[in-house]
């Protein structure tokens, strides 16, 4: 399953890659979306535990995300969020559901990530808001949605509820 999925974000970024160019050249600082995507597939890849992928998506880091995430089922759910940029050290993750919210906050660069459990239930909301600037950092926020088994599940059930004691 590693194979289609580093595929798929490659693909992503190339395409990400051709659509943001202002003036026909390359990009030719330190950041290309491609290594940049590798870099974060490298750190969600230091998991051990075995998930099935639901969704995944990456959005430069200026244009922000807002997204639904349908949670449907009876496993568990797990949200990791990653941003890999230059000139930008954190990135806020807001999660909504049913009048709820937690922000977290995503530190950017070297296989940094954050992991949030989410049981399975009504849609969730993903927000982090767009970077806004004179000059928009060049990077990128990458996301995936994955169910894991019940037993699976390490801290906090509910990330965005909270858990006490």
């Amino acid at each position: 399953m590693r194979i289609p999925r580093a595929l798929a974000v490659l693909l992503t970024a190339a395409a990400l890659a051709t659509s943001c160019t202002q003036d026909g050249g390359s990009d030719t600082g330190w950041w290309e979306p491609d290594d940049a995507l590798q870099r974060v597939q490298r750190a969600f890849d230091t998991d051990d535990v075995d998930t099935t992928l639901i969704a995944e998506a990456s959005k430069y880091v200026a244009s922000g995300v807002d997204q639904i995430l349908d949670t449907p089922g009876d496993k568990p759910y797990r949200f990791d969020i990653a941003c890999d940029t230059e000139g930008v050290s954190t990135i806020a993750l807001t999660l909504l559901r049913d009048g709820t919210s937690r922000t977290f906050e995503v530190r950017c660069g070297n296989r940094q990530f954050v992991r949030v459990n989410v049981p399975a239930g009504r849609p969730v909301t993903a927000k982090v808001p767009p970077i806004e600037t004179d000059s928009p950092p060049s990077g990128i926020i990458v996301w995936n949605l994955s169910t894991l088994a019940p037993p699976d599940v390490h801290g906090c059930p509910d990330d965005i509820q909270g858990c006490t004691g």
